[in-house]
């Protein structure tokens, strides 16, 4: 369930988006080897890790990513994807001690009515079709043309791993995924560990203007737009990614 890779510190530690699994990471953390210490994991609906039993809600993902950070030497850099900058907020929200510092990438940030409308249309085509019903148009959104046209061993790969997705774990985290911005958006001013709020130019959905005014909500926040990508930047682009992070956390 997790995978990891050996560096200096302070350690990372990753978390996927919905839909997907730890090895979204996999360039990333190749970049980041000899450099930082990385630990990624697969998510509750997600990967091998199952989906558990009774309601399923943002703590579900926060109380597993507390497991990870519980082993792992030393206060953590939390890095979270998507979704998984949901998961991170939340963590950092219940534990505020238990971390060194968030990078929030392509982060969901106090949808407006717009925005909601369009995240709720899309639970319901999960709702109705499962995994297949988003797979070919989250990759349009996740990747450039020129990323797709030209890697598309690598697309496929995210293809697969969408479709694979057990339909109603899947439909479990991304009706988390629809809703849970609202309570964090209330709560993100007592984030206190400093923080990264970086998206890709791109990004339709994660916007610019969402990570902007992420960072302007958390105290201790700076903004960060990769230019030339889109929601897939990790994926797409690990090398540009992976030295974004270590920069910010070879600050803390």
């Amino acid at each position: 369930m997790t995978a990891s890779a050996a560096g200096k510190s302070p350690p990372l530690v990753l978390i996927h988006g919905v839909g997907l699994d730890r090895t979204m990471w996999g360039g990333v953390i190749r970049c980041l080897s000899g450099r930082l210490d990385c630990t990624a994991f697969d998510m509750p609906c997600h990967g091998e890790a199952g989906m558990p039993a009774g309601e399923i809600a943002l703590a579900t993902f926060a109380n597993a990513l507390a497991n990870i950070v519980d082993g792992v030497d030393g206060l953590p850099v939390i890095v979270g994807f998507s979704m998984g900058a949901m998961v991170a907020q939340r963590f950092a929200l219940d534990r505020p001690g238990a971390l060194r510092g968030l990078v929030l990438m392509n982060a969901v940030f106090d949808r407006d009515e717009h925005q909601r409308a369009a995240i709720l249309q899309r639970l319901a085509t999960v709702e109705r079709d499962g995994p297949a019903g988003m797979a070919e148009s989250a990759i349009e959104r996740w990747f450039t043309r020129e990323f797709r046209d030209g890697s598309p061993e690598i697309v496929d790969a995210v293809r697969r791993r969408l479709l694979a997705n057990d339909p109603a774990a899947y439909l479990a985290a991304y009706r988390v995924f629809a809703t849970a911005d609202a309570e964090l958006a209330r709560e993100a001013g007592r984030i206190a560990c400093p923080t990264l709020a970086m998206t890709a130019e791109h990004d339709i959905n994660s916007t610019p203007a969402m990570s902007r005014a992420l960072a302007q909500a958390i105290p201790d926040a700076r903004a960060l737009v990769l230019g030339g990508l889109a929601h897939g930047a990790p994926i797409e682009a690990p090398e540009r990614v992976a030295d974004a992070i270590f920069d910010f956390a070879a600050r803390l």
